[in-house]
């Protein structure tokens, strides 16, 4: 008799033959390919006649914390934080109409403008509330804007933009009359569109520490629910909104810093709606294979070009950081191309342009400075930078040619960027070094001009925005951290706040535009897409400038079972 084993390898070949025969007949596993709307970032329509349905919650990760949730306290300013709180729970005289740009009512029903432009009365709606039961009256709005102008608040930034302002009163409980010293065009934007409006009883006692401003009080359609730090931030709706209603429950914001981290917690499905998308990310999902089905399936993605520009800050009362010639140099050694290709992906186009890169106001005939070490070490030549002892380190008069870069930790694209850009300019003689940075810390070394060089962004959600408070050089308490100082372009920001006249501030724009980047107090790096996916149950969400309207989104209602016999 044969042993068991040899008894039973004949058959096992049989079964083994017949396995190999099924896995080659057997059909490849499906793969949805992704439409070019989805490749884009570009929402699919709605259906037509659905009804949204009112309740859930929609769960949304941002990659900051804020210090607090008041956007008018310098320390803080947070894009992401004004997105979340200024429409949803606080609000504004004037909107901005998210397809245009134009004004509309809002907390005020209507509005005159005084002849000579230096007066303008807001007429307020009325049986709008506050979240605490108050009703808004002139006087909350006159309380709001005498903080902002009160030189001992920490609201320097927002006040640098309504430097104009003389004053308002209340003439009556639904009735202000706001005057100017001199027409200003943006300063008037500012203040109907980007001061939420808070009640009066909550600032008498002082603002720099209120409790406000980690408790938000507002009129908007969500209220504030909780905080808990380091974590997340709920929002829910609210019940006596003076408007049509939100159809969520509530909005949980969760703060998640690390992009890889994020990026976990995202594919396994805890987001309905993901932001800050990185680059890689973004590539990454792309291809149509079983492993992005997940992303392909389960979620829609959403793209728009934002107001908003990376930059390299320098601090204008650096040694060598003073001169021009040797800015021009830094720029020039900048690898823009291999940091957009590399870093960006082909997601974050290049820019030279401090207003929105959409607007008449950035002259298309302005290009980068390219990428030329050569030119570079001739200008830093003709400054006095030379290596004198073959270290690879540029001096003049002793003094080595090298400049700290401050960055936070929390930067993943800086992470990237700043070492290759270290590499680069150590090949042209110059000694970066990388210093990481919390950000309250951050923050408050910006305001001191305790840095050499800073790594930052700025956001708007206006795509007409005021550069008065960063270029301007009686700025440098304000947003001019780099001490930047040209008395053309001052002149400039000035007459572009008393020009109303759309070609005329086109004009002075790219004026602005040209002089600034000659001048190089910024080495400008890129304009940011937003890269952001939403689940395909979330409906109501339409990128634009100012964010998505909270109010407008709902989510599919969960599924009911079926009950068992």
């Amino acid at each position: 008799m044969l042993p068991l084993a040899r008894r039973l390898a004949p058959c096992l070949l049989v079964v083994l033959l017949a396995c190999k025969r099924e896995e080659r007949t057997q059909a490849p596993v499906a793969v949805t390919r992704p439409s070019r709307a989805w490749l884009a970032g570009v929402p699919v329509p709605e259906s037509s006649g659905r009804t949204p349905w009112r309740g859930g919650t929609l769960t949304l990760r941002v990659p900051t914390e804020p210090a607090g949730l008041n956007r008018l306290h310098d320390v803080m300013r947070d894009a992401y934080m004004t997105r979340y709180t200024v429409g949803p729970l606080y609000e504004t005289l004037l909107a901005l109409d998210r397809e245009t740009g134009a004004l509309r009512p809002l907390l005020a029903e209507r509005w005159e403008v005084s002849a000579d432009g230096r007066a303008q009365t807001f007429h307020l709606r009325q049986g709008v509330t506050f979240h605490d039961g108050q009703p808004l009256t002139a006087v909350d709005v006159k309380g709001t804007l005498d903080v902002v102008m009160d030189r001992g608040n920490l609201t320097s930034a927002i006040r640098s933009e309504l430097s104009d302002l003389e004053g308002s009163e209340a003439k009556d409980a639904h009735t202000l009359v706001v005057r100017w010293r001199r027409p200003s065009y943006p300063g008037f934007r500012t203040l109907v569109a980007a001061v939420p409006i808070m009640p009066a009883s909550a600032l008498r006692e002082g603002f720099n520490a209120a409790p406000i401003l980690r408790h938000p009080v507002g009129t908007g359609p969500f209220r504030f629910g909780s905080w808990e730090s380091g974590a997340s931030l709920t929002l829910m709706r609210n019940p006596s909104y003076w408007g049509d209603a939100a159809s969520l429950e509530r909005v949980v914001v969760r703060f998640v810093r690390d992009a890889t981290v994020a990026g976990q917690m995202f594919e396994r499905g805890e987001f309905d709606l993901m932001t800050g998308i990185l680059p890689a990310q973004w590539r990454g999902m792309e291809a149509p294979e079983p492993r992005n089905a997940w992303a392909i399936r389960g979620y829609q993605r959403l793209s728009v070009l934002e107001n908003t520009y990376s930059f390299l800050g320098w601090n204008l009362a650096h040694p060598a950081l003073a001169d021009r010639r040797v800015r021009q140099a830094l720029a020039m050694l900048y690898p823009g191309d291999e940091v957009a290709r590399a870093i960006d992906l082909g997601l974050e186009p290049r820019t030279t342009c401090p207003f929105y890169s959409a607007s008449p106001g950035c002259d298309p005939e302005v290009t980068p400075f390219p990428h030329s070490p050569e030119r570079a070490a001739a200008l830093l030549e003709a400054a006095g930078w030379r290596d004198t002892d073959g270290d690879g380190v540029r001096e003049r008069e002793g003094v080595r040619l090298g400049f700290s870069l401050i960055v936070t930790p929390q930067s993943a694209r800086m992470a990237r960027l700043a070492p290759l850009l270290k590499e680069h300019l150590r090949k042209g003689g110059v000694d970066m070094r990388v210093e990481q940075v919390e950000w309250a810390v951050y923050v408050q070394r910006l305001r001191a001009r305790q840095f050499d060089a800073f790594a930052l962004q700025w956001s708007a959600l206006d795509s007409d925005h005021d550069l008065y408070p960063v270029f301007h050089s009686s700025q440098t308490e304000a947003l001019n951290y780099g001490g930047y100082h040209n008395a053309e372009v001052d002149g400039l920001l000035e007459a572009l706040r008393r020009e109303f006249d759309e070609g005329k501030r086109a004009m002075l724009a790219r004026r602005v535009h040209r002089l600034v980047y000659e001048d190089q107090p910024y080495l400008f790096l890129s304009n940011r897409l937003a890269l952001d996916a939403a689940k395909v149950r979330v409906h109501g969400l339409t990128p634009s400038l100012a964010w998505y309207d909270l109010r407008r989104v709902w989510v599919d209602p969960p599924t009911v079972a079926a009950p068992t016999p």
